[in-house]
């Protein structure tokens, strides 16, 4: 389908793209034409099932909106033509559609549900996708669920549908969001951690605001991640535990630690920055053996080091020649060789989930950028640029960046907000978080 397509030329465009040239993303998505899913089954005759279908339905368009891929559409929302002039009145789960009757109306989708009560008063849900360009099933699913439930299988049905149209293997619409949240005064900012999902619900705070804490990172353990904690007077990253909000210090580092990244595939490896007789390098911890291997060994500020998916390779920024620069090195501290070529200081750069892209932030001509790049370096690409935007980091699927954004120096222009883009696309969408306070340090599972 269409978005298929597009995402395999983007792709292509940044393999084949001149190594040391640089292309800002002037798209925002308001080009791309949208997938028209229609609905069927979205009603029932019982208020109450009604009700819920309808904040089902809700969600579910909400859910779509913020990737500008899509217009849903209900039956009821389909015009006669000339050459369509009945439209299919009423389309049931077991039924197929008839598709040439779609044509005229260039619909992509056509999604059609069957909602019902269990004796328990669940939810019961059949839902069947339909390509209606290919004439072809996408899916078939069937979902049960209690009434608190309800907005997580509204989240489920929309990763389905975004899955199966969009291409994407893994979905976003279930996913959370980590953060930190900041209030008071400009100079006696209150920061604590903050976890959500996706959507904005389920708001809850980590950390009480006593300490300053930064950069926050989900482990590979569920229940916990790792954050950095201004605590005795010295940075040291901490480890929180998400069901008891206790914390622990990593490692046995007497000086600064921060910027921490999880292993790909080992629980309880990390990498982090150390700073040890004034110099910052990069290590990689060990937390079952308390063992810590430092990978490199210059002079220069050597930090914000992300794994590749693999964990055999690493990319860290540093200093170390023509300002700060990002660089590749292997998993061994070896082999060390700059990517960076495109003008301006590199920081913060992070591996895509499959290993393609690299993201990083860069300020370059009085401003702030958010960019990709392929791990050789090639292809750079800045998808976002404004006063202050910094601290990329990569949805779970790979084709979102999501990073905090400041659109001036006073005001409330000056209160970071949480935004993400399509890498795709280059349509960027806002999170709403706590109201009038701001948001910083994203990270996103």
């Amino acid at each position: 389908m269409q978005k298929i397509f597009l995402r395999i030329f983007f792709i292509f465009f940044l393999i084949s793209y001149n190594a040391n040239a640089e292309l800002s993303l002037s798209i925002d998505g308001s080009d791309v034409v949208k997938n028209k899913i229609l609905l069927f089954g979205f009603e029932s005759n019982d208020p109450d099932l009604d009700d819920d279908i309808g904040e089902i339905l809700k969600q579910f368009r909400l859910n779509l909106q913020t990737t500008n891929l899509f217009q849903v559409l209900k039956r009821e929302a389909q015009i006669p033509t000339e050459n369509n002039p009945n439209p299919q009145a009423e389309l049931g789960i077991e039924s197929m559609p008839d598709f040439e009757k779609y044509s005229p109306l260039a619909i992509s989708a056509i999604l059609v549900a069957e909602f019902s009560y269990d004796p328990l008063r669940n939810i019961e849900i059949k839902i069947r996708l339909w390509d209606a360009l290919d004439e072809r099933q996408l899916f078939g699913k069937f979902y049960s669920a209690s009434h608190d439930n309800i907005n997580k299988v509204a989240n489920i049905i929309s990763d389905e549908v975004f899955k199966a149209i969009a291409g994407e293997t893994v979905g976003h619409f279930s996913s959370k969001v980590l953060y930190v949240s900041e209030s008071g005064a400009a100079k006696k900012r209150i920061k604590k951690l903050a976890i959500m999902d996706f959507d904005g619900k389920n708001h809850k705070y980590l950390t009480d605001g006593r300490d300053l804490v930064l950069t926050p990172t989900f482990s590979k353990n569920p229940n916990e991640i790792y954050y950095l904690r201004y605590f005795k007077g010295k940075s040291q990253i901490f480890i929180l535990n998400l069901n008891n909000l206790r914390s622990r210090k990593v490692g046995g580092f007497r000086g600064t630690t921060y910027a921490a990244d999880a292993h790909p595939t080992k629980e309880n490896v990390l990498l982090l920055s150390a700073i040890i007789n004034n110099n910052s390098d990069i290590y990689e911890l060990d937390m079952d053996t308390n063992i810590a291997r430092r990978l490199t060994k210059n002079k220069a500020i050597d930090t914000t080091a992300s794994y590749s998916p693999d964990g055999k390779f690493i990319t860290f920024s540093s200093d170390r020649s023509h300002g700060q620069q990002i660089y590749v090195m292997d998993q061994k501290g070896l082999s060390i060789a700059r990517i960076s070529n495109g003008g301006g200081s590199y920081s913060k750069p992070v591996w895509s989930p499959d290993g393609r892209l690299i993201a990083f932030t860069k300020m370059k001509g009085g401003k702030f950028h958010i960019g990709v790049m392929i791990p050789n370096g090639k292809g750079e690409k800045i998808l976002k640029s404004a006063y202050m935007v910094e601290g990329a980091r990569w949805s779970p699927n790979g084709r979102y960046l999501i990073y905090s954004k400041k659109r001036g120096a006073y005001g409330k222009r000056s209160i970071p907000k949480l935004y993400a883009i399509d890498v795709v696309t280059g349509h960027e969408f806002s999170f709403s978080t706590t109201p009038g306070a701001g948001a910083s340090d994203p990270d996103w599972i």
